[in-house]
């Protein structure tokens, strides 16, 4: 009998062991919030007006708060199987890396998900290319990570019309027509 307790009160040690291992393992390397700024488009229009360009240039603060923005909308219309308690993105070219952070039931897990950002009609499509939690990579699939699409005229002005986006390095180009007496409408009553 005291070996069948001691095999299994070993067992028990080296599951409560093991699990505790996961925990720490899969919690957050670095400190993350949803916290944004909204973007400033009547300075970056008035700036595109004076220099006469019609290229408008997001540096990657300005995507990532555009992005917090999004992810934080998403979340409070959509159901998740987590919660979201912080997020940071980075551009490299047409890649997205998103360092998120998350509470999964009673655990805190982090996350680096990379994206390959493609534009189309209007619209960016990311599609999600790798997930890794530490140095553990993880199909995207597995966790029901799909590509999203963000409309872009839902998050500019009106009176410009996209033509083109690239994406050199950290930043995001997008070219555009624009109405000049609608522009002038806009920034005078902004």
């Amino acid at each position: 009998m005291k070996k069948g307790r001691l095999i299994i009160g070993s067992i028990i040690i080296l599951l409560v062991v093991i699990m505790t291992a996961i925990v720490l393992y899969i919690r957050p390397s670095q400190t993350l919030n949803m916290n944004y700024s909204e973007l400033n488009w009547k300075n970056k229009l008035v700036e595109m007006a004076e220099n006469r360009h019609t290229t408008l240039t997001l540096t990657e603060s300005d995507v990532n708060n555009l992005l917090k923005k999004g992810l934080a909308e998403y979340a409070a219309e959509n159901e998740l199987p987590f919660q979201i308690t912080g997020a940071d993105f980075k551009l490299n070219g047409n890649q997205i890396i998103a360092n998120v952070n998350g509470a999964w039931g009673l655990m805190d897990v982090g996350a680096a998900i990379k994206y390959r950002v493609e534009y189309a009609g209007g619209t960016l499509l990311l599609h999600p290319s790798s997930l890794e939690v530490r140095n553990l990579s993880v199909s995207p699939e597995k966790f029901g990570l799909e590509a999203m699409t963000i409309y872009l005229s839902d998050y500019i002005p009106k009176v410009v019309t996209i033509n083109d986006v690239k994406f050199p390095g950290k930043t995001i180009q997008i070219k555009f027509t624009l109405d000049l007496p609608e522009l002038i409408h806009f920034l005078q009553s902004s």
